[in-house]
């Protein structure tokens, strides 16, 4: 079926030897408001793969840490209904120290694992147009329950207003701080120590009303984003209104979509014509084409889209993409691995720019500037870059922006990018309009 045809009056069950089948829902269903129908069911999930959005909860299998590497590692292919069975979870910008030996991270108390990685055997599919198909593994009653609550998911999910707004949030890098970090990043760039770094601050508020509100005001505020995505833990709830794709497999094809160079809403053009957003760009392109190329076929990397304009509702942004052809016998965690944590977020040389990362930001990045992944039976893969990214736990929530760095950077400039990155966040806890 095309993936935004009208699924009204289809009920066809699907069958397959292993006792997999997927039902198709007869109406338009909005992913959001079917999340909200699962939002205090374990680990609840949202998150893109293949053009739709993934709706789930009630994992099967839960890995943690370190050891989710070795569940990516995972043999043969299984081409039948690829979304369920698989895999589907958090890779924090801290696991990037399972990949390349760095300093040691900072402590994250009442932060998420540094990964987790859930194995769900119902789930639904919903295409942009809302056709919604529920597949499931073995289970034929949790997958009649999900297309009844598919079914009751026709209506957008409402933000609804704050009942009082709070207090301005705080940063980890208040003004003065932050400014004074670009400037020791200029100097590590002036002394031939690295290209660019990507910098980041923490901002910080109360939020006492459940994740889920705070989910659709962020949502709202942000706009149409490809990669929203959530998950809930024990520990608390992963909220994100990314517009990045770190990385999508298909077919033994790698496509990475890098976004670097951002600018004010309306001065597109003067981003396109910016010497210093365009370098600042071809930095990460190569990196990235350097990071795919390790497991990829001689001469199977190329760039068939370079600095195309990106427009969110706050911002605006160029993005490219880079396609790898993959080399024989490339498992997920291969490819996961080269590219991981996306070169959008670190700099330049990749390990350098992290070492200054560890260096001069005062706190943990959190889930921030990892990866939501999702990973089917057949081994496709999409995963996000978590930008625009929120962490509730404990009643408070937590958002990350930032920006990269260059020797041609100013201060003043760079911090003003940085609050404009979290203009939805600030919008969504009550502190702008």
């Amino acid at each position: 079926m095309p993936e935004d045809a009208d699924a009204a009056g289809q009920a066809a069950i699907l069958t397959h030897p292993a006792r997999m089948g997927a039902r198709h829902v007869g109406r338009r269903v909005v992913p959001e408001r079917l999340l909200a129908h699962l939002a205090d069911r374990p680990y609840p999930v949202m998150a893109a793969h293949g053009g739709r959005m993934i709706v789930a909860a009630d994992p099967v299998e839960v890995v943690r840490g370190p050891a989710v590497w070795d569940a990516l590692a995972e043999g043969r292919a299984d081409r039948a209904f690829a979304p369920a069975g698989g895999w589907i979870g958090l890779l924090s910008y801290d696991l990037g120290g399972t990949v390349e030996r760095l300093p040691a991270p900072r402590s994250d108390p009442g932060g998420p694992p540094v990964a987790v990685l859930c194995r769900y055997e119902t789930i639904a599919a919903v295409s942009r147009g809302g056709a919604c198909e529920v597949i499931g593994i073995g289970r034929p009653e949790a997958a009649r329950e999900l297309v009844r609550l598919a079914e009751r998911s026709g209506d957008p999910l409402d933000p609804g207003p704050l009942e009082a707004p709070g207090p301005a949030p705080a940063s980890s890098l208040p003004p003065c701080a932050y400014r004074e970090r670009v400037q020791r990043i200029r100097e590590h760039v002036r002394a031939g120590d690295c290209y660019q770094v990507n910098l980041a601050q923490r901002l910080r508020a109360p939020w006492t009303a459940d994740p889920i509100t705070f989910a659709a005001r962020l949502w709202a505020a942000a706009g149409p984003s490809s990669h929203r995505g959530y998950l809930g833990l024990p520990e608390g709830t992963l909220v994100s209104a990314s517009p990045e794709r770190m990385l999508a497999v298909r077919n033994g094809v790698a496509v990475s979509e890098p976004i670097k160079g951002t600018a004010p809403l309306g001065a597109g053009a003067e981003l396109a014509a910016s010497a210093k957003d365009r370098a600042e760009h071809v930095m990460i392109i190569d990196l990235v084409r350097n990071d795919l190329g390790r497991v990829a076929r001689t001469g199977g990397v190329s760039v068939p889209d370079f600095c195309v304009p990106l427009r969110t509702g706050y911002v605006e942004h160029m993005v490219s993409r880079v396609r790898a052809e993959l080399a024989a016998g490339v498992s997920p965690r291969d490819v996961l691995r080269a590219v991981f944590p996306a070169g959008s977020v670190t700099g330049c040389p990749k390990v350098r720019a992290m070492e200054v990362i560890r260096e001069l930001e005062p706190v943990s990045r959190g889930p921030a500037y990892g990866s939501l992944v999702v990973v089917g039976r057949d081994h496709s893969i999409e995963s996000s870059v978590l930008i625009r990214t929120a962490w509730l736990a404990r009643g408070e929530v937590n958002y990350w922006s930032g920006g990269a760095v260059t020797w041609d950077s100013d201060p003043a400039a760079e911090h003003l990018e940085a609050m404009a990155k979290a203009a939805p966040f600030m919008k969504a806890v009550g502190c702008a309009s």
